[in-house]
């Protein structure tokens, strides 16, 4: 079985670039957020909050799809759909100070720590240009 994430595109995953989060609302309206990620070779991981939107929608439906352009080529993108497989309670918020450093900004944990989850997105699908 060929990997789901092309070789070709896997340094869009490996760069600290920001990926454009697609949710779905519970009215059928899609819902899209810039955020940070890191790919462990397996998953797309993720920090937010319990008390946001897109918290709720992957709740109600756990398909998900990211979009990654490549800064220097920005006809050069990875689309990855997949799904919401795992929700980390993160009261430390230990994937917030560490999608921090990768992103070059190192600090404590955030003041919402204590509402901070962990997401896995586990990619099933691509597309690419």
């Amino acid at each position: 079985m060929a990997p789901v994430i092309p070789a070709s595109l896997a340094d869009l995953l490996e760069r600290p670039l920001y990926a454009h989060l697609a949710t779905v609302r519970p009215d059928g309206a899609p819902q899209v957020n810039p955020t940070w990620f890191r790919f462990d070779g397996e998953y797309l991981w993720l920090t937010t909050t319990i008390r946001l939107q897109k918290h709720r929608n992957w709740q109600a439906q756990p398909a998900v799809a990211l979009s990654i352009t490549d800064p220097d080529r920005p006809s050069r993108y990875l689309e990855v759909r997949g799904r919401i497989e795992r929700i980390i309670p993160d009261p430390e918020g230990a994937e917030f100070v560490r999608l921090a450093e990768r992103y070059g900004m190192p600090q404590g944990p955030p003041a919402d720590a204590s509402d901070r989850i962990a997401v896995a997105i586990r990619p099933e699908h691509t597309t690419t240009q």
